[in-house]
C-alpha cells in the first residue's frame, strides 16, 4: 500500500518473523530508484517498507519489485547480509539477519568512504550472483563492485553512492547465490551480464543459472537497454531483481518481462541517462 509519496508497505502474509532480507528494485522505462526503508513482523505478516526517489532525490510514486527470504528452501550455495554499521571498520552482523548455507558466519569490513567486502566462509568459488539493495529512508543506490574466492571463502565488493554518484557510507542488504534462486526456490534463473556492447551472448555457464536445465542468453536492444532470456522461465508471472556490477555509480533496474520479450533490463548514470554496463539479473517465481 502507498503511504505518502513515493512510500509503500507491502505486506507479506505468514512471514511474520524477526530476521532475513529484503530486496528491492524500480520498475520501468525511467531512471528512478527503490531502496528497502526497513522491515519488520507485524503478527504474523511481515511488511516491508520502500522509499523511491527520482535522480533529482525527489520521492516519486513508481512501480517496484520486493523479493524476501528467511532462511528457507534447499539446495545450492547460499549467504545473506543486513549490513547496518555502515561506518565500523570490521563487524559481525546480525545473527538473525545473516545466514550462511555452510553454517559458517558471515562478516563485513569498510575499507573507506561508501566501500565495503563481505566475506562468505566456506562457499568460495569464481560463479554466482549477487543482488544488493541500498537500505535506509535515504537518497543512496549500492551495488556489487565484485565478487571472488580467497581460500574457501567468497570475497564480495561493495559500493554506496548518492544519487548524484558520490561514494557515500549507508546501509544495505547483499544476497549471494550459487546453483539455486535468490529466494532458494524454483523455477529461478539468473546471470551476471559481461558483455554490454555485444549484440547477444550466452553469459558464462559459471554466472548463469536455469532451474530447468536450459540455456540463458542476453541481448542488447539499445544504449543501456538489454533483454535476459531466460529459457524455460514462466515470464508471464514472478519477480525479478537486477544490480548494476562495477565500481562506478551507474546503476540498473527491471523495465518489463512478459513471454514475448523476455526479461527487458535498463542501466542509467547517475545523472539518469541511459549507459552500457555490467549487471546482474535474477528471476524468481
Amino acid at each position: 500500500m502507498r503511504t505518502g509519496t513515493g512510500q509503500y508497505t507491502v505486506r507479506m502474509p505468514n512471514l511474520g518473523r524477526v530476521g532475513g532480507v529484503v530486496h528491492v528494485n524500480a520498475y520501468g522505462a525511467n531512471a528512478n530508484s527503490c531502496g528497502v526503508y526497513y522491515w519488520a513482523p507485524v503478527g504474523d505478516r511481515l511488511d516491508a517498507h520502500v522509499r523511491c526517489f527520482t535522480p533529482g532525490g525527489l520521492r516519486v510514486n513508481t512501480a517496484f519489485t520486493a523479493s524476501f527470504v528467511n532462511t528457507v528452501g534447499l539446495g545450492g550455495r547460499f549467504a545473506y547480509v543486513w549490513a547496518n554499521q555502515p561506518t565500523t571498520a570490521a563487524y559481525t552482523p546480525s545473527t538473525s539477519y545473516q545466514f550462511n548455507s555452510a553454517g559458517a558466519t558471515n562478516t563485513i569490513t569498510r575499507s573507506g568512504v561508501g566501500r565495503y567486502t563481505v566475506r562468505i566462509p566456506s562457499i568460495g568459488s569464481a560463479a554466482g550472483q549477487v543482488q544488493v539493495t541500498a537500505y535506509g529512508d535515504v537518497r543512496a543506490r549500492c551495488k556489487v563492485v565484485n565478487w571472488y574466492v580467497s581460500g574457501t571463502a567468497q570475497m564480495v565488493n561493495v559500493r554506496c553512492f548518492t544519487l548524484g554518484g558520490a561514494l557515500q557510507d549507508n546501509r544495505y542488504t547483499l544476497t549471494y547465490v550459487r546453483g539455486t534462486g535468490i529466494q532458494r526456490t524454483t523455477p529461478a534463473a539468473y546471470a551476471w551480464a559481461n558483455q554490454p556492447t555485444t549484440a547477444a551472448y550466452n553469459p558464462a555457464a559459471a554466472y548463469s543459472y536455469n532451474s530447468t536445465g536450459a540455456a540463458n542468453r542476453i541481448s542488447r536492444v539499445g544504449v543501456g537497454t538489454y533483454r535476459f532470456w531466460p529459457s524455460g522461465m514462466p515470464l508471464s508471472n514472478g519477480n525479478v531483481q537486477v544490480t548494476a556490477y562495477g565500481a562506478d555509480s551507474r546503476h540498473c533496474k527491471v523495465d518489463h518481462w512478459t513471454p514475448s520479450t523476455g526479461v527487458q533490463v535498463r542501466c542509467y548514470s547517475a545523472a539518469g541517462a541511459l549507459s552500457d554496463t555490467y549487471y546482474d539479473v535474477a528471476f524468481q517465481r
